[in-house]
């Protein structure tokens, strides 16, 4: 895949991948009789795409594979997060299902047959899905002759925008990222934002809920290009007060990634100066930049590029005074301001500790 994504893609990509999302998902929205023929215990997450980089703006996908009783299947999931439904999208559907047939083929050359694909799309644009649900209805015209020739086929649909928020079922992970998907275009969406972060207050393992909340916020802030330093900073200044564990684990971890990065880099510096004054300096000056790194990558970088990367910022960032401008996303903040306004005396205690230690 292309380093640089959309927020669209990004999120989607980083949600539906995660095993417990994918289970839960597929539980919900597979037919019964279908459910009972496979073995969702061998689900295997495919990481390739077949979505060509030109359209990655429209389209996303994953696929599923498992072992149904008779050999293996595929689920194909394309997500289109267009604002409106897209005419084409069978013609799309059957590109990536040769795609897979192929490579099926490569990896089992003395194969004979080829797994049985379930396509499944998700959308959750502004408009109503009012596209052609067969192949053949985008074929005109198309003689009674000529039908055994033209390929025969259909999907499920996930629409996401024509369910009510109640009808949008799944445990607390996967009715939070459909959720977030659903909202996106929300011309509300900060307090849109605030009831999925109470959402993932109800995430019972710790480390899930910090990595969900740093995919949202960089989603939100990136997706919608509504939402400004100042929303982003008193959402968690709001939740941090009410003693919420999950934001200050957040926060704490975004501290600490950028003061350990900040620390190395004043040694550096302090070591190359040969002097106290200048190995304090260089500490102070490490420890301040490296806070603000540890916040910037969040809200820049995307999940596989934030491993890949540098931390300071994200793939043709220039940094400003308050916000960074990136190219994986219509826009991100310099979240310094955002960590050392809501967390000034954790800084400063680092800071301090730090500079002790080095005297």
């Amino acid at each position: 895949m292309d380093e640089i994504a959309s927020p669209h893609d990004t999120f989607f990509r980083e949600s539906f991948g995660r095993r417990e999302i994918a289970l839960d998902f597929l539980r919900r929205h597979l037919p019964a009789e279908l459910l009972a023929e496979i073995d969702l215990d061998t689900l295997d997450i495919g990481k390739d795409s077949y979505v060509a980089s030109d359209l990655r703006t429209a389209y996303s996908d994953l696929v599923y594979r498992v072992q149904h009783r008779d050999g293996p299947l595929s689920v194909y999931l394309l997500f289109e997060h267009k604002s409106r439904p897209e005419h084409w999208t069978l013609l799309q559907l059957l590109r990536y299902i040769t795609a897979e047939g192929d490579q099926h083929r490569k990896q089992h050359p003395k194969a004979k047959h080829l797994p049985a694909i379930y396509p499944l799309v998700i959308y959750h644009g502004e408009r109503r899905w009012r596209v052609p649900r067969s192949f053949q209805q985008l074929v005109a015209p198309l003689p009674q002759a000529l039908i055994p020739f033209v390929p025969q086929f259909t999907y499920a649909l996930v629409d996401l925008s024509a369910r009510t928020n109640a009808e949008i079922k799944g445990d607390v992970l996967t009715r939070l990222v459909q959720l977030a998907l659903r909202w996106i275009f929300d011309d509300q969406p900060i307090e849109r934002l605030r009831t999925l972060l109470a959402l993932i207050e109800q995430v019972q393992d710790q480390d899930t809920a910090v990595a969900i909340l740093e995919s949202l916020l960089r989603y939100y802030v990136q997706g919608t290009q509504r939402i400004e330093e100042h929303d982003v900073r008193e959402l968690l200044q709001q939740s941090t007060h009410t003693g919420d564990p999950i934001m200050q684990t957040f926060i704490d971890r975004y501290i600490e990634q950028g003061v350990q990065q900040g620390l190395q880099q004043g040694l550096q510096q302090g070591e190359q100066l040969g002097l106290q004054k200048g190995l304090q300096q260089g500490v102070q000056q490490g420890v301040q930049q490296g806070v603000q790194k540890g916040g910037a990558a969040m809200l820049c970088a995307s999940s596989n590029a934030a491993s890949a990367r540098p931390v300071s910022r994200c793939a043709n960032a220039s940094p400003g005074p308050t916000r960074t401008r990136c190219s994986n996303g219509p826009i991100g903040y310099s979240m310094p301001t955002v960590l050392m306004r809501c967390c000034t005396d954790s800084v400063l205690l680092l800071t301090s500790v730090a500079l002790i230690w080095i005297a």
